[in-house]
């Protein structure tokens, strides 16, 4: 029975019938069977629990970009980083540097990398010198600010794709028919996510808003990590959600006219999916 539901919606996307309901329904009713896609699964989790997030793929590389801004702007903040620091920062780093800037930053592959990272600690922490290629790798990861998106719109999509194929719900030949969807599933995952918060840690949260505050104006979805030990605030508004949408042609003109310069092009206030197929401001 669930599944013939799932099935309507999914004829009724597929026509071009775009209802945020329906897209609910699909996510909600398979985040349980999403066969390790993590994307739609967390897709799926914050439709079920908007407030506090405290897990799940957003939340989790939202705590290592924050390790990550926390420990290099130390400085700036007037704090000198501890070596305990500099480790957490290196292993946050670890996970979200490419494996390219593993390769360029550290001289080798990321299981080396790791190895030397933490080797390095060891030794310092027993009082030993490290190697230079040690040193090399431990100075890349634990000194820097690295940031990554946890998805990209592309990867969602792919994603529902697959897991509506592989529970069932479409078929392979529908495929090209429900590539006509992806806008839809893109706009509907930005505003799902705005206004949610994650736990970066024990102490600290932080609002995920969306908006265009990027060189080329595509939407996404940032993380607002703010440091407030000085007289004026530091603000760190990092991605992570990345689309291919540019604001201009998906959001109602006066939702771009009316965005946030503050908080660099981003919305503070509720948003939706108009039936234009824009995203547009609630009232």
């Amino acid at each position: 029975m669930l599944d013939d539901d799932l099935r309507h919606r999914a004829r009724r996307l597929m026509a071009g019938d775009f209802r945020t309901g329906d897209l609910d329904r699909l996510f909600l009713g398979q985040r349980d069977r999403a066969w390790g896609r993590a994307a739609f699964r967390e897709i799926g989790d914050f439709v079920a629990h908007r407030d506090t997030r405290e897990k799940g793929l957003v939340t989790q590389v939202g705590k290592d970009v924050f390790t990550s801004v926390d420990v290099w702007s130390l400085k700036m903040r007037g704090r000198e980083p501890s070596w305990a620091d500099i480790a957490r920062a290196a292993e946050a780093n670890l996970w979200l540097a490419s494996d390219e800037q593993i390769r360029s930053g550290c001289g080798c592959q990321r299981g080396a990398a790791k190895k030397r990272m933490r080797s390095a600690l060891e030794k310092i922490d027993r009082q030993e010198a490290p190697t230079g290629p040690e040193i090399k790798a431990l100075d890349f990861l634990g000194n820097r600010f690295i940031w990554k998106p946890a998805f990209t719109s592309g990867q969602l999509f792919g994603e529902f794709k697959e897991v509506l194929t592989r529970n069932n719900i479409v078929t392979k030949t529908d495929i090209a028919t429900l590539n006509e969807a992806e806008a839809f599933v893109t706009l509907y995952a930005l505003s799902v996510m705005h206004g949610s918060t994650i736990a970066l840690d024990d102490t600290n949260k932080a609002r995920l808003y969306a908006g265009f505050a990027n060189r080329d104006g595509i939407l996404e979805t940032k993380v607002e990590i703010l440091f407030s030990e000085l007289s004026k605030p530091l603000m760190a508004p990092v991605c992570l959600f990345l689309t291919d949408l540019r604001a201009e042609g998906h959001c109602d003109p006066d939702l771009v006219a009316s965005a946030d310069t503050a908080l660099f092009n981003s919305w503070n206030f509720p948003i939706d999916i108009d039936r234009d197929n824009r995203l547009y401001r609630i009232r």
